[in-house]
């Protein structure tokens, strides 16, 4: 019998001596490894901030390029309308027969303004500036052109006519 206790009695400060082990050493180990990897990753993310700093930068000065290429100056769209116009006309021989009021359609909260105005000029040129109109501005979409080749009669001269409808949404 007096082995069995012995024996219960070795069990039992095993067990007891693997808990006070574990809740003065291990513990603390396990406590201090997983705080040094969450510190880790910190540094990590922090490694990266320089870096995302340079990338934002170079984001924020391409996208001021790209508003400064859009016209967003005026709040008047009609006259920076007219001025690009003007601008696109004289760089590639197109002039500005006709510009019409704009037609304004108010449903709920949306404003639907459509420009209309007629271009005379070579065909290809007259399509450089629809594209200049769509690409490299902010007024809207082209939503309609419609040519018409005219001649004058008295000087035998043949020439295109576009009526372009320029639609914003707002």
């Amino acid at each position: 019998m007096r082995l069995d206790k012995r024996n219960k009695l070795l069990i039992g400060g095993f067990v007891l001596g693997l808990l006070l082990c574990y809740h003065l050493a291990i513990k603390k180990t396990l406590a201090l490894r997983s705080q040094y990897y969450g510190e880790t990753e910190q540094r990590e993310q922090a490694r990266d901030i320089p870096g995302k700093l340079a990338n934002l930068h170079k984001k924020e000065l391409q996208l001021d390029a790209q508003f400064e290429q859009l016209n967003l100056g005026s709040t008047n769209v009609q006259n920076e309308l007219l001025y690009f116009l003007n601008e696109q006309g004289d760089q590639h021989l197109v002039k500005i027969i006709e510009f019409k009021a704009p037609h304004v359609v108010n449903e709920g909260s949306t404003t639907t303004r459509t420009y209309q105005f007629t271009l005379e000029g070579n065909f290809t040129d007259i399509l450089t500036v629809a594209y200049g109109l769509e690409t490299q501005t902010s007024f809207g979409g082209i939503t309609h052109i419609a040519f018409e080749k005219q001649q004058d009669s008295r000087q035998k001269y043949n020439f295109l006519n576009a009526t372009l409808h320029l639609q914003q949404i707002e």
